[in-house]
């Protein structure tokens, strides 16, 4: 039985629920006593925190929907999981790990509706809206990292991708790039999503005709891209002077397939991409691109999660971390003088 079940049983808010299996205060000693029984009926253990729990602590659940993304891209995620650690130690939390697959969805539903932490901070970086009823039920407060969540309740935190896209836009068109196109995740995140619609509204605004077919799609992983901009090129398809990958990842994996076809970065094709990854300062040449703050992400969940486990009932809260774009050699002023046949 749900926790929204028990509560109608109970004739009480889930949140009056969550209260008692949390042993918090708020609900008096006989209405606690008739929640208890029930939520023991139904197969919960109703945590005792003052002698059951010496420490308190937060469970972060990484979440692999298909993994490319979590997986594809560790020293972001690696980055936000290391800042998280740091500060709940600083805020007097142990931070438990665990990891959960697709198919393992109704496990973690069951291990949310019946944890015993203080409070959840969830990776949602694969995460779907439609993902979120096996999240729904949580009885303690939770914060999504790297998700959005537009029009769900849910408290998150995430990166500012209109803004950071917009601004890689406005650096292109400085540079006097007559076109500018975007090379997109096959298999998109919130994220992906978000930054592929910022970048619509971002080229109408700098005065650019958006076209559709200077949008560009490939597989999310170096070597995907890589094969993806190589099957584009071997067909045909022509390609702006200027484009704005969706990460590094995919900008790293088409810079290799465009060197390959004798397109030089920058001098034919000036490309940029996001998240500022290790990997991007050690390319040739090194990569233009968006840098996020993972150890601010990381801090402000923490943070957010232990003022929602403070102030339960508080509104819903959803952040975004502000960005900041790193130039470096991938990005040139245009030169129309160029012949390259794979080139618009």
């Amino acid at each position: 039985m749900k926790l929204k079940e028990i509560a109608n049983l109970a004739n009480v808010s889930p949140s009056t629920v969550s209260l008692v299996l949390n042993n918090r205060e708020g609900v008096s000693p006989k209405k606690r006593q008739e929640i208890v029984k029930i939520l023991e009926d139904n197969g919960y253990r109703v945590s005792n925190r003052f002698d059951e729990k010496t420490n308190k602590s937060i469970r972060f659940i990484k979440y692999k929907k298909h993994a490319m993304l979590v997986d594809g891209n560790p020293g972001f995620i690696n980055a936000i999981i290391d800042a998280t650690e740091k500060e709940c130690r600083r805020q007097g939390y142990n931070l438990i790990m665990t990891t959960y697959g697709e198919k393992q969805r109704d496990e973690m539903s069951k291990l949310i509706e019946q944890d015993h932490v203080d409070g959840l901070l969830l990776l949602g970086t694969e995460l779907t809206a439609e993902d979120m009823e096996f999240v729904s039920n949580s009885p303690v407060p939770m914060v999504i990292i790297d998700n959005y969540l537009p029009m769900l309740d849910y408290n998150c935190i995430t990166m500012n991708n209109e803004e950071s896209i917009f601004r890689t836009v406005s650096h292109l068109s400085s540079l006097g790039h007559p076109k500018i196109g975007f090379i997109a995740n096959a298999f998109p995140s919130s994220n992906c999503n978000a930054r592929r619609q910022a970048f619509e509204y971002a080229v109408t605004q700098q005065g650019y005709k958006f076209d559709l077919s200077l949008i560009y799609t490939v597989h999310p992983t170096p070597d995907g891209a890589y094969q993806s901009i190589r099957t584009l090129l071997e067909k045909g398809v022509k390609f702006p002077s200027a484009l704005v990958a969706n990460n590094d990842t995919i900008a790293l994996g088409a810079m290799k397939a465009f060197q390959e076809f004798k397109i030089r970065i920058p001098e034919d094709i000036s490309i940029v991409g996001f998240d500022s990854i290790p990997f991007s300062t050690f390319s040739n040449p090194p990569l233009t691109t968006t840098e996020v703050s993972c150890t601010d992400m990381g801090i402000w969940a923490v943070r957010l999660l232990c003022d929602r486990i403070q102030y339960p009932f508080s509104s819903i809260t959803k952040m975004q971390v502000g960005t900041r774009l790193v130039e470096r050699n991938s990005t040139m002023p245009y030169h129309p003088t160029n012949q390259n046949i794979h080139l618009l």
